[in-house]
């Protein structure tokens, strides 16, 4: 048995994963902004003092 793919399972073109690792980058980019922000909340909330 070979290990190369067959021409019915080829991998993804250089085009296609270059979509997905240009989406995968916004998704990353849009996920940290959120973390960062959640941060922020958090902190903000730790800092007040209840009455």
């Amino acid at each position: 048995m070979s290990n190369k793919p067959d021409a019915q399972h080829q991998t993804k073109t250089n085009k296609q994963l270059q979509e997905e690792n240009d989406y995968l980058q916004v998704r990353i980019a849009y996920l940290e902004k959120l973390h960062a922000l959640a941060q922020k909340k958090n902190k903000s909330r730790t800092k007040k003092k209840p009455n």
